[in-house]
């Protein structure tokens, strides 16, 4: 995220709801009640994925936003997310920390010291942990990953079984959780239920040996519209922040988009008959057209996909890009926002977001862009200002 003294006016920023986010949370938490079959006795439980800054929406700020709502169990990717979070000092001191990516050796010592739950699919770190912990005088909790057809990270589920026995013998390491990821939820039901079949046998072999876990997830934001009797937490991240994984959730789950983002006009112009626009002239001007110069451009995640695709809001109207779009700047139409109001230096244009009653969606920059809502927030939100309402 770029860093702008206090009191610099701002060019260009990301503004997110944190109250937005607190809905998402609610909401999802009772999704994942009633789509999840929780052990007897246990209630569900929502793992809050902030890793990646949050995909672009600010992890600390997300973080104290959802443990207000009484989320106390996160997840991020590596070591330094996990201390950040850890000396935020807006989590209780037993607020768990969940680490998806720690094969590294050299991360074990800030493991045990910082208290964080790694996730383990090789014996040689597992190995290093339990001494680790050992000599620390610590017993540290971890989650087994296992790969049932992600192809990524964690244990062949047809090897599992025999892998897990061995970290569950190491007396400083407690398995606490088993988890899996589904990579075709929002598009192959048949390979989702397949694997979700796999890794309950895989549980079901283990607990006959009498190796049993407090924690079984898999339901990222997608998995949640998988009803299922073995996992017994919820793993939601990118519809934290309001965004749908896929369309067919929308009817599963009412959420709200936490961030827009907004830059200002910075100079108004005309484009003369014939005169070609930004880098290559793709895009050469068959009238006059009045144009504004917007301080958004790749350099701050505004994608160069956009290009001659996209548009902006200013007085409410949809705006197109015209030509390319430039490190720091792009070229827009305003000939229908004039019809609206005037436009001038200091506007505020609308890139991602509600302005009036038009809205411009992740979705329809990802359609843009031939790419995903994910991409979108965190180039946009890792790379601007941010402001929090």
């Amino acid at each position: 995220m770029s860093r702008v003294p206090a009191g610099i006016p701002l060019a260009a920023w990301a503004e997110i709801d944190l109250g937005a986010i607190r809905h998402n949370f609610r909401a999802l938490r009772k999704l994942a009640r009633l789509q999840l079959d929780p052990r007897k006795g246990r209630a569900v439980d929502i793992l809050s994925v902030v890793k990646a800054d949050a995909y672009g929406h600010g992890m600390l700020e997300a973080a104290r936003a959802i443990a207000g709502e009484g989320g106390h169990f996160f997840a991020v990717s590596n070591v330094g997310e996990a201390i950040a979070l850890r000396r935020s000092g807006h989590l209780r001191p037993d607020d768990r920390i969940v680490l998806f990516e720690t094969t590294l050796p050299e991360i074990v010592p800030f493991l045990v010291a910082h208290d964080l739950t790694p996730a383990v699919c090789t014996l040689a770190f597992a190995r290093r942990l339990d001494a680790a912990a050992r000599r620390a005088g610590k017993r540290v909790a971890v989650h087994i990953k296992v790969d049932t057809g992600m192809g990524r990270l964690g244990v062949w589920h047809k090897a599992a079984v025999g892998f897990i026995r061995s970290v569950a013998r190491m007396k400083n390491l407690k398995v606490e959780g088993l988890f899996t990821h589904f990579p075709v939820a929002d598009t192959d039901d048949t390979f989702t239920c397949r694997q979700i079949d796999d890794f309950s046998n895989v549980v079901a072999d283990l607990i006959r040996e009498g190796i049993s876990f407090t924690y079984l997830h898999a339901a990222n934001s997608m998995g949640l519209g998988y009803k299922n009797r073995i996992f017994n937490i919820a793993r939601p991240g990118v519809s934290l922040y309001g965004l749908y994984p896929a369309q067919s959730m929308r009817s599963v789950v009412a959420l709200k988009p936490a961030m827009s983002v907004k830059a200002r006009v910075l100079f108004v112009k005309t484009i003369h008959r014939g005169a070609g626009v930004s880098y290559g002239h793709t895009f050469k001007a068959l009238k006059d057209i009045p144009a504004a110069v917007i301080a958004i451009g790749y350099s701050d995640g505004y994608l160069r996909a956009f290009s001659n695709k996209a548009h902006v809001l200013i007085n409410g109207v949809p705006c197109p890009v015209l030509g390319r779009v430039t490190m720091d700047q792009v070229i827009v139409d305003i000939s229908l926002a004039l019809c609206a109001g005037d436009v001038a230096v200091g506007d505020e244009a609308v890139v991602l977001g509600r302005q009036g009653k038009s809205v411009i969606s992740a979705d329809e920059l990802a359609l843009w862009a031939d790419t995903i809502n994910y991409e979108i927030v965190c180039n946009l939100g890792n790379r601007l200002p941010r402001r929090y309402r």
